[in-house]
């Protein structure tokens, strides 16, 4: 099986290189500018136009509009386009299975941001035992996630 990750594109997808073909395709988050739906219906056409047969998308903490009251309305973009989003939440793919979770450590005022310890622990204890693919935002703690300033961000 092919896969497929990006992250942080802000709204620039389109500056991207060619993404090529295969099975499936994961955006990790950030894929808009301002956290709109504008930005988001622009980013689902780019994303359901592309050569893969399943696509997968989590929220960064730019995606405000994922945590807000348009998130009925931006998560139903994303599906109308095909695209599979990742809320806490997994599916399965040619007997694959996937988890996906756009928590992450507080990091100033953004979207999906958990204070560590319990609040972010919740969170954690649904990954399911078994999980193959773990799909987050931020990186695990300690593995490339040093912060210019120095501080560990990672999950």
């Amino acid at each position: 099986m092919k896969l497929t990750f990006i992250s942080d594109t802000h709204s620039l997808h389109a500056q991207l290189p060619p993404l090529g073909s295969g099975d499936v395709l994961v955006h990790c988050g950030d894929f808009t500018g301002r956290g709109n739906l504008v930005d988001t219906m622009d980013f689902a056409g780019f994303i359901a136009a592309q050569d893969f047969t399943h696509k997968i998308v989590i929220a960064g903490n730019h995606d405000r509009c994922f945590e807000d009251e348009r998130r009925l309305e931006a998560e139903a973009c994303l599906h109308d386009h095909g695209i599979i989003y990742l809320n806490d939440s997994g599916v399965v793919l040619e007997g694959l299975k996937f988890w996906g979770s756009p928590i992450q450590p507080a990091f100033f005022d953004w979207a999906f941001n958990r204070e560590r310890g319990a609040d972010i622990r919740r969170h954690w204890a649904l990954i399911p035992a078994g999980t193959e693919v773990l799909i987050t935002h931020g990186p695990p703690w300690e593995r490339l996630d040093r912060c210019t300033h120095g501080a560990r961000v990672g999950c």
